[in-house]
């Protein structure tokens, strides 16, 4: 092969495969992308609950816009708190309204707040006392929602056994044990908490325990922190145009 030759099938290959790199980053921005999958508690209405197979309420809703501001795809599926959980530690999907304490820290990516809940303790009106500190809880079974967190301070307590928490899957069960007597207090969040009081008049609110603001999150294996930083960008214009205040208010109110 001549040199002329050589150079001219050099600038074919060239042009080639310069051709062929082209087509699959082209390829790749037009594939169809994976929709974003994240699980939401089933049973925890107001916030995050299923109904007829979808997730409904105020994270699922506030989720849905930030994404659509985004222009990603997401698939919401409302699921037990504890297989939700179980998802996100295998990073097979993130998770809407969680908690953070010290130990999720260290295993999962966070946004920033998307809201905050006050969780408040409830008391039988026969047996009444009032909450100021984690230490009137001392001694007490106390009613919470299995796979939940109420901070570290809690679960510390919880551990060490000055309290005996008792796991169940919803609120309403809760409220239930509390009216039966199987319960000295439980733990739930005002705005459910409020719903359960019109249902129960023999319950009384005893005070409230914590502010939590709550989180969409990822485990740190899945990397999805650019995603997140796209997630709190939109967030944010949510909230500086007012339509984040609008989306809870029609949340709440379905």
């Amino acid at each position: 092969m001549s040199t002329t030759t050589r150079r001219s099938w050099l600038r074919h290959r060239l042009a080639a495969c310069a051709a062929a790199c082209l087509g699959a980053a082209a390829a790749a921005q037009t594939a169809p992308q994976e929709p974003v999958r994240v699980n939401v508690d089933e049973s925890n209405p107001p916030f995050m609950f299923g109904r007829e197979g979808r997730a409904r309420g105020v994270y699922p809703a506030l989720m849905t816009a930030a994404f659509q501001e985004m222009h990603v795809e997401l698939r919401i599926e409302p699921k037990p708190w504890r297989r939700a959980l179980q998802e996100l530690d295998a990073a097979q999907a993130g998770v809407g309204g969680i908690y953070k304490n010290s130990e999720r820290l260290a295993k999962y990516d966070f946004s920033d707040a998307m809201y905050v809940e006050r969780i408040n303790v409830y008391v039988p009106a026969a047996r009444y006392f009032s909450y100021t500190r984690l230490a009137d809880l001392e001694g007490k079974r106390v009613g919470v929602i299995r796979g939940w967190s109420y901070g570290d301070d809690f679960d510390r307590a919880r551990s060490s056994g000055h309290l005996l928490a008792e796991d169940v899957e919803s609120d309403e069960q809760n409220f239930r044990k509390l009216a039966f007597g199987r319960l000295d207090a439980l733990l739930a969040i005002d705005e459910a908490g409020a719903v359960r009081l019109k249902q129960h008049a023999d319950i009384r609110l005893a005070g409230t325990m914590a502010e939590n603001p709550t989180f969409l999150a990822f485990h740190k294996s899945a990397h999805q922190a650019a995603l997140l930083e796209r997630f709190n960008a939109a967030l944010a214009k949510l909230k500086k145009s007012g339509r984040l205040d609008s989306i809870v208010d029609h949340a709440m109110a379905r």
